[in-house]
């Protein structure tokens, strides 16, 4: 779990000064987050640049506190560490009684220029008992629940089909997918 509390990040975020000029780099990525879910199949979440910004699902470019920023950066980098999962899109799976749950898919950039994906499928604020273990871990780790717990906020007020800026999320997408 992190030092410092990053709750509540999406609704301290201002409005990006320059949000019409943003243009996404893959150099300035710190991670992004695209959604699979049966409404949302190939849905995006949100994505954090250097310095301080973020996109969200609708599209808005928005300026990051510092110390969110830290918090979340710092978080992602974790879990590049974690073990992986050795099932598909690197999933950590959280035990419920339906199937069908929704997957988060988390990509960060990792040394050698390559991105590591870390999943989560059926992420809920109180369910942490993995439907299979991963290496020691009967739970979800603190730091993914967390993590993860913050990504959802990239979604606050979003309605699909009712993005900003659409043109945006496709080229934050076209950064981490294959």
């Amino acid at each position: 779990m992190s030092a410092t509390s990053a709750k509540d990040w999406h609704a301290r975020a201002r409005p990006h000064p320059s949000s019409a000029a943003f243009v996404p780099a893959r150099d300035k990525l710190v991670f992004a987050v695209l959604l699979n879910a049966p409404a949302d199949p190939e849905g995006f979440t949100v994505a954090l640049f250097r310095p301080d910004v973020a996109v969200d699902a609708r599209g808005q470019v928005l300026q990051v506190q510092s110390d969110d920023f830290a918090t979340l950066a710092d978080l992602a980098e974790q879990v590049t560490r974690l073990p992986d999962t050795g099932s598909f899109m690197n999933a950590w799976r959280v035990a419920h009684d339906r199937t069908d749950q929704k997957i988060d898919r988390l990509f960060v950039p990792i040394p050698g220029g390559e991105i590591k994906q870390t999943s989560v499928q059926g992420w809920h604020p109180e369910r942490k008992h993995l439907k299979t273990p991963v290496a020691e871990y009967t739970e979800l780790p603190p730091l993914l629940h967390e993590l993860f717990g913050y990504i959802q906020e990239g979604r606050d007020g979003y309605q699909r089909g009712h993005e900003e800026n659409k043109d945006l999320i496709a080229k934050v997408k076209a950064l981490v997918e294959d």
